[in-house]
């Protein structure tokens, strides 16, 4: 575990670079004209000048040998510049900073409600295994796991929104708006830390400490919350930031479902508008954060795991 951890910290830079090339080269790979793209957006023209297009093309400086533009559109990333976007005309930068905040609001209040809720659950079904609690919380594992984000959120909006009239059903204007959204990417977060959490608890509750530590008195709940909940929290906090790491995704669809105005969604407007500055700017920036969590994720392992530090020595 240590190893491939080490791994796949040293690989991240690697992996960043190369997607910061792929996303650099996205006007080339996909075959599309940016400069029939931005004359579409900004004028709507049908049949289009010649002597306009050339000199799109002059102003996004597709005139240019492929390397001259790939080394100035590195350079302009590495400076934080981001360009500007080909719809809306405002910088690329500071729409993806709005986008992310609203999309890191959400992927923190669900990771921290998954962990919560997953690691109550794996104790609960820990306490007795095989009785009522411990299958009711393995059916509610299966059932999570098997149902993404995405098909998890329209029930959500029909039964709370629609039926019930309790939370809204889109935008982003308050509280509210947060429920629905983080409601959808719980479960399938949350089980796989209640099963990890279940394993690693069921193991612990017959390790010599606990008899001991019920001979001194200690009662159960603080038996299970101190004494064994704490050596099963490093594989379910490295989980859970394992899991975050793959999340942008999920959250992506949740947010389009929800007409949410995070980075995902702006992704995908970008996406459909053939907006390729909006486009490499965010896929970079999903990848970074993406990479940086799973990067977070290996180092608190080696770090609260003393079975690594134990292999370390």
């Amino acid at each position: 575990m240590r190893g491939s951890a080490l791994l796949r910290l040293a690989l991240s830079p690697l992996v960043l670079v190369a997607i910061v090339l792929v996303a650099m080269l996205l006007p080339e790979l996909t075959g599309v004209d940016s400069a029939r793209s931005v004359l579409a957006v900004r004028y709507a023209d049908a049949d289009p000048d010649p002597r306009v297009i050339a000199a799109i093309r002059a102003d996004l400086g597709l005139d240019r040998p492929l390397w001259q533009r790939l080394v100035e559109r590195l350079g302009r990333l590495c400076t934080g510049r981001f360009g500007t976007s080909w719809v809306s005309g405002d910088p690329v930068g500071a729409q993806l900073g709005r986008a992310f905040q609203v999309s890191l609001s959400i992927m923190v209040t669900a990771l921290v409600v998954s962990f919560a809720v997953g690691c109550a659950a794996g104790l609960l079904a820990a306490r007795r295994p095989g009785a009522v609690a411990d299958r009711v919380v393995s059916a509610c594992n299966r059932l999570a796991s098997a149902v993404p984000e995405f098909a998890l959120a329209p029930v959500l909006v029909a039964v709370f929104a629609v039926g019930l009239h309790l939370l809204p059903s889109s935008g982003w204007r308050g509280p509210a708006n947060l429920v629905l959204p983080v409601a959808s990417l719980v479960p399938v977060l949350a089980a796989p830390v209640a099963a990890v959490v279940r394993t690693q608890a069921a193991a612990l509750r017959g390790e010599n400490f606990v008899a001991a530590a019920r001979a001194r008195g200690i009662g159960e709940f603080r038996l299970w919350t101190r004494h064994i909940a704490r050596p099963a929290l490093p594989a379910a906090l490295s989980l859970v930031t394992y899991k975050a790491a793959g999340m942008i995704a999920g959250t992506a669809a949740v947010e389009t479902v929800f007409d949410i105005p995070g980075l995902g969604r702006t992704v995908v407007d970008a996406v459909r508008a053939q907006d390729i500055p909006v486009v490499q700017a965010g896929l970079v920036v999903a990848a970074a954060v993406a990479l940086f969590v799973g990067a977070v994720g290996d180092a608190l392992h080696l770090v609260v795991d003393p079975r690594s530090r134990g292999g370390a020595a």
